[in-house]
């Protein structure tokens, strides 16, 4: 199986009759990570809880790891793909931090001594163990979205979708779920996440899909983000280092990346590409 996902024509109107969805075809690989871009109301988020569930497909097919999403369905669905609400208050809950990130692997049948340490070891790995105890609504804002990536770690999902990850973190928040984040991907998970900020998702996505309206524009490696008509099409900015060097033969996705190519080197910056190889 190549696809953890596989979307055919899926379309959605709100009650008041907006469409947020147009015809929505699109297969996502296996233990990639991609980020869904596009600017607010883009449809990205619409698209994200349809993925798990949340909202059920007016017209369309989705499968995951080649099984229908629908109510038949739903509690395999949910154990399969967990999800990041943007704001944590939609996530928290319970009358306890231990009780919120204990509430997924409760209601997938898991043992006591099983949920608790579960929920033990993502709260360290978040580094919010001490809040066990605590009542979400005593928390602050990081606080709490450390919170609810929790429960989503505490649940171990096969795909894990998140919409607007970081936002809310710190920078140095930021960076530690990011690499948590990394280690789910190589433990051999696929992440989904939506976001507008292209920077982030030139140097850390493996896949981009650019929305606009409910619709695709265009899917495929961060490369696509180089693209200056098609980032004015969809209303986004090129990533600083596309911008920075669109004049150059270099395409660096990441800050290391290019220190390596501009540090020290007079010739490379005079345009010499022979002078250095950090491919």
């Amino acid at each position: 199986m190549k696809y953890a996902l596989e979307i055919e024509n899926l379309c959605y109107a709100y009650p008041d009759g907006t469409r947020a969805l147009h015809g929505i075809t699109l297969k996502l690989k296996k233990e990639k990570k991609t980020a869904l871009l596009g600017t607010n109301g883009s449809g990205k988020t619409t698209l994200l809880y349809h993925i798990n569930g949340i909202i059920p497909a007016q017209e369309g097919l989705i499968k995951v790891k080649d099984c229908p999403v629908c109510k038949e369905h739903i509690r395999w669905i949910r154990q399969e793909v967990g999800l990041l609400f943007d704001n944590p208050d939609n996530q928290l809950f319970s009358t306890t931090v231990f009780g919120d990130v204990a509430f997924g692997p409760r209601n997938m049948g898991l043992g006591a001594g099983t949920v608790e340490k579960r929920v033990m070891q993502a709260l360290q790995r978040v580094g919010i163990e001490e809040l066990a105890g605590r009542p979400p609504y005593c928390l602050s804002l990081g606080q709490k979205k450390r919170a609810a990536i929790a429960g989503l770690l505490a649940m171990q999902p096969e795909i894990m979708v998140c919409d607007e990850p970081f936002s809310g973190l710190d920078p140095a928040v930021a960076g530690q779920f990011r690499d948590i984040l990394d280690e789910q991907k190589k433990q051999g998970r696929t992440l989904i996440y939506s976001t507008h900020d292209v920077d982030l998702a030139y140097s850390w996505a493996d896949e981009v899909v650019i929305m606009k309206e409910g619709q695709i524009l265009e899917n495929g490696t961060p490369d696509l983000l180089r693209d200056e008509s098609l980032m004015h099409e969809a209303c986004l900015q090129l990533p600083m280092l596309a911008e920075l060097f669109k004049n150059s033969d270099f395409k660096p996705r990441t800050i290391e990346q290019a220190s390596r190519i501009l540090s020290g080197n007079e010739d490379l910056v005079k345009g010499n590409r022979s002078a250095v190889d950090w491919a």
